[in-house]
């Protein structure tokens, strides 16, 4: 098939006659199945159900039977674990239920171009009727506000939610699909523990990363697992998992930079200049913050007292609503400290430093809704005045960026300088057979050329006999397309029920503004 499918592409540049190979194609396709074993037309491939890993004693004559089939058909789900358990059955009473298990446990991480493998269990607590087992993944991100409507009193607090979904895929892990033009049929599974293997591949593209702040504002990636009973049914369903995604950010290249700034008070008259050399302007988890803060204060009488600096995480939230952008803001204090004054002076000159903590320390971002950045604010006791004095205390803060890479780090991951960025990519994560390394590479042709091949596949008939309505050619796996990326965008609204612990956020009148 390889060898046919580079025919087809020299004959198509070659020639550029392309009706004339897609016939050939064609016939060929439907040559091959006319040699292959034709399936009887009331029924339809329906593949061997999995073994379980514990059955009760009654079923073993029929778990060795269906043992002996699978090992026998070529189209028998190989990748299946097949482990025996130790238990002689499940507890009676129990319910039916399915649970996801990623290899490395806990410690899951999703990042860009990185694969992620583990099992769905299903534990069949009585007989079930599959049509076939799925998992799912998806990324969405939840805006959810409490607005007073203010003016009329029937109206009160509402509460309005918005749920954009970045992307959502699925996998058959096992069972029959539909077609356009059949049902799918279902087997029988026997009381049992099942488990069914999967690999996914995340894109080479930068998402938000997860975050759960400010209220009501979240981003998450989200595992389900479920079966889908007979007829159309529901079948059982597992909680979602959410594992963390962490987006790979590179720093800027060292570049030493000075902030100032002229602290007034009484919104006239200055008090304090401050003047900050910083030897960067973005850092990473677990590096040295070091700068040089000169301070000294325009009045004679005026002496500086005390210095402390809290390293801050905001974030932020808005959504439009019927009003204007309805607005929240939560800051995280991640580090704190004070600096110690040698002797009582109008002038400051000292470094500051510390590490860079890891925990609650995540790239800075933008998304549809939310916002986090960094800064480190500096606070300043001033006493001034002679026999009576007086203390002040002002405030300033000096921004900075976080990455998660370093900039001389640069070469050290795969692929990096080919990461795009999630708003204007079209790639999605893919479930593949978890028996490969690495998903396989399908061949992208032009679109209007894809439909032709189609078109022709389908209609074109051979010289001899018309072909088989169970034999129609399918695409090879080389010129399917792969599936692109489509967002989708939820909204939702309610009165505000008592017991809703979230606070009412604020209303800019009058401003419809998205972007940041």
């Amino acid at each position: 098939m390889p060898n046919s499918l580079s025919n087809l592409t020299d004959s198509i540049v070659e020639t550029g006659s392309i009706t004339h190979t897609i016939g050939n194609i064609a016939r060929a396709a439907t040559t091959r199945h006319r040699h292959s074993t034709h399936l009887s037309s009331s029924a339809l491939p329906v593949p061997p159900p999995p073994q379980h890993t514990n059955v009760h004693s009654q079923n073993t004559a029929h778990t060795d039977h269906t043992a002996s089939n699978t090992a026998q058909s070529p189209s028998s789900v190989s990748h299946l674990d097949h482990r025996r358990s130790s238990q002689a059955g499940l507890i009676e009473g129990q319910t039916s239920n399915m649970i996801i298990e990623f290899d490395g446990g806990t410690h899951v991480i999703v990042r860009p171009n990185r694969i992620i493998r583990g099992k769905v269990v299903l534990n069949a607590a009585d007989r079930l009727y599959v049509t076939r087992v799925r998992i799912k993944f998806r990324a969405e991100e939840i805006a959810i506000v409490r607005v007073d409507e203010g003016g009329d009193s029937k109206l009160g607090d509402r509460i309005h939610q918005r749920i954009n979904t970045f992307f959502e895929v699925d996998w058959k892990l096992w069972g029959n699909d539909a077609t356009p033009y059949s049902q799918a049929g279902w087997d029988e599974l026997e009381p049992g523990k099942y488990e069914f293997p999967f690999a996914l591949k995340f894109p080479n593209v930068n998402y938000p990363p997860s975050m759960e702040e400010p209220k009501g504002f979240s981003i998450r990636y989200v595992w389900t697992a479920q079966v889908d009973g007979p007829a159309l049914q529901s079948g059982v369903k597992s909680r979602e998992y959410l594992t963390p995604y962490r987006p790979i950010i590179v720093s800027t290249p060292d570049r030493e930079w000075q902030f100032r700034k002229t602290l007034i008070k009484d919104k006239r008259t200055p008090v304090i200049e401050v003047a900050a050399k910083l030897l960067k302007q973005s850092y990473c988890p677990d590096e040295p913050f070091v700068m040089h803060l000169k301070m000294f204060s325009g009045q004679s009488d005026s002496r500086i007292t005390g210095v402390s600096f809290k390293f801050r995480k905001h974030h932020e939230g808005k959504m439009l609503v019927q009003r204007g952008t309805a607005f929240r803001e939560h800051v995280r204090t991640v580090l704190q400290g004070s600096i110690p004054i040698s002797g009582i002076d109008s002038i400051f000159d000292e470094d500051v430093s510390f590490d860079v903590p890891t925990r609650l320390v995540s790239p800075s971002f933008i998304s549809h809704h939310t916002r986090v950045y960094y800064d480190i604010q500096f606070q300043i006791s001033l006493e001034h005045g002679g026999l009576f004095k007086s203390t002040h205390v002002m405030d300033f803060a000096i921004p900075i960026t976080v990455a998660n890479l370093p900039y001389d780090q640069l070469l050290r991951i795969p692929c990096l300088t080919s990461i795009e960025f999630y708003k204007t990519s079209k790639e999605c994560p893919q479930f593949f057979d978890p028996g490969l390394e690495e998903p396989p590479e399908q061949s992208a042709l032009p679109s209007g050329l894809m439909g032709s091949i189609q078109a022709a596949l389908m209609t074109s008939t051979p010289r001899d006999e018309p072909p088989n309505y169970f034999s129609i050619p399918t695409l090879p796996p080389q010129l399917e397309l792969r599936r692109e990326r489509k967002e989708k965008s939820v909204y939702l609204t309610r009165i505000a029920r008592g017991g809703v612990e979230l606070a009412d956020a604020m209303v800019i009148t009058g401003l419809f503004d998205e972007s940041w």
